[in-house]
């Protein structure tokens, strides 16, 4: 297994940005990415390890919050990779960093990384078990609905959806990525994998 070591310069980064979230006004709240750029945080975070700051919120910020941060900064999703994945997922210490990590990426990236976290061994079986009990229960939040779709039309988060799609583009054309399923097909596959 790979271990990130997280940089002081990314934890700074990061809690600098939260703090400044919650003390200064936001265009769309918790984050949106006028406020990242307006406050010069772009092109500190992009001047940093990806992985190490995608681990860093995952783990140590509200799931809120870090899904819609990774929703205004696709820059760091161009340079995720598979293998990236799956140190990832090995790195988390907390359920919540999966529910973030799949909520993400099934909702916005339209991949499913399931079969990624379930069938890994170097995954706790309890975090295994809270992902599925979890999603199972609230299916709908997987999936961009019409307000979602009204949110990037507004560009109320910074970020258009021509740039989301070209983002999905990427993970379905990488043949490692699955892609999604219906409600469905996904509800019945998190049944069997809970059973």
């Amino acid at each position: 297994m790979n271990r990130i070591y997280i940089d002081h310069q990314v934890k700074e980064i990061s809690e600098l940005l939260i703090r400044d979230s919650k003390n200064k006004i936001i265009d769309y709240f918790p984050i949106d990415r006028f406020f990242i750029e307006r406050n010069r945080y772009l092109e500190k975070i992009l001047s940093l390890n990806y992985l190490e700051l995608l681990l860093y919120n995952f783990e140590k910020t509200n799931p809120t919050y870090t899904v819609q941060l990774f929703v205004c900064l696709p820059e760091l999703w161009e340079k995720v990779c598979y293998e990236d994945i799956k140190i990832l997922v090995e790195n988390f210490t907390n359920s919540f960093s999966f529910y973030s990590l799949i909520e993400f990426t099934y909702k916005y990236l339209e991949i499913d990384l399931f079969d990624e976290i379930i069938y890994n061994e170097n995954i706790e079986n309890n975090f295994k078990r809270d992902c599925l009990t979890f999603f199972i229960n609230i299916l709908d939040s997987l999936y961009l609905d019409e307000y979602d779709y009204l949110e990037f039309e507004e560009n109320l988060f910074g970020i258009n959806i021509e740039k989301l799609q070209a983002l999905q583009f990427k993970f379905k054309e990488n043949r490692e990525f699955k892609k999604t399923k219906s409600k469905k097909e996904l509800y019945e596959k998190l049944s069997t994998m809970l059973n």
